[in-house]
């Protein structure tokens, strides 16, 4: 019953837009033949005596030639086009709103991630090593880790699968014992975050390549594309929340741990004593 009093009042509306374009288009033509008709009578030589009035009599009929083509003009052309540009803005608008997209840049400074790390709970990190990253936000993960009710999850390439090896020293044009030595020094400083009173911490190691960075901030997701040009540079990044891409990243998140093994940090950190000891 819904369906069918759809198609009626699709229906009606668009009788009701014939209409309209069908008066326009009447109203719109009788104002040009008025105008044709007033530049006639303005060429004969009845106004010959009349200078004045004819000039007048002239100027209107070119106006009104003028309005009823520009009427005609705009109801076949103008306003169907500008109608076209609002609906597809508004379908795009609406597609934006439904992926739940909050901010998207080529910049990935420019997220608000110092409110993310005070206002989140739990923080889950899939990088491949992200040297740059740590760096630049070194102080907020401390002061995140700090606080014991919180937790954080960090998912990295297991340094151990020749495989994942060769495809990330390939993507970033490293050696094979550069880009280990990469994903375990990231390995070791996250662990180091780990204390008596400090948050819940967890390393894992995942075979298989990583196709994007993620950052997940409770139910914000932080999401950056990475680059096949093997050079450093800019690449797409974005803020999501509840929408269709956030439930993507949630999922993939999902699908990320059940892959992984979690590391005990305590071999973590051994590892790294060893490697310095070795050095």
């Amino acid at each position: 019953m819904e369906l069918r009093r759809g198609k009626s009042a699709s229906k009606g509306d668009s009788t009701t837009e014939n209409a309209t374009t069908s008066k326009t288009w009447a109203i719109g033509l009788a104002v040009a033949l008025g105008g044709v008709l007033l530049l006639w009578i303005s060429s004969t030589s009845w106004l010959d005596e009349l200078p004045a009035l004819e000039t007048t009599i002239t100027q209107l009929g070119g106006l009104l030639v003028t309005t009823g083509v520009l009427a005609v003009i705009w109801e076949l052309i103008g306003k169907r086009e500008i109608m076209d540009e609002i609906l597809e803005k508004t379908k795009v608008s609406s597609d934006v709103h439904s992926a739940g997209i909050q901010r998207a840049t080529t910049d990935w400074t420019e997220p608000p991630w110092e409110t993310l790390f005070k206002e989140a709970r739990t923080l889950s990190i899939f990088i491949s090593y992200g040297s740059g990253w740590r760096s630049a936000h070194w102080p907020k993960l401390r002061e995140f880790t700090q606080d014991k009710s919180k937790v954080l999850r960090v998912y990295l390439p297991d340094p151990d699968d020749a495989l994942t090896m060769e495809i990330l020293a390939s993507r970033y044009n490293y050696s094979l014992d550069m880009i280990r030595s990469k994903v375990t020094e990231a390995a070791q400083v996250f662990a180091s975050l780990s204390a008596k009173d400090s948050a819940d911490i967890r390393v894992h190691y995942r075979a298989g390549d990583h196709t994007y960075a993620c950052y997940k901030f409770d139910e914000k997701i932080i999401a950056t594309l990475y680059s096949n040009a093997r050079e450093r540079g800019e690449v797409p990044v974005m803020l999501v929340s509840s929408g269709t891409f956030y439930d993507f990243f949630a999922k993939d998140l999902d699908a990320i741990e059940r892959q992984s093994i979690e590391i005990p940090l305590g071999d973590i950190t051994k590892t790294g004593e060893a490697n310095k000891v070795e050095s």
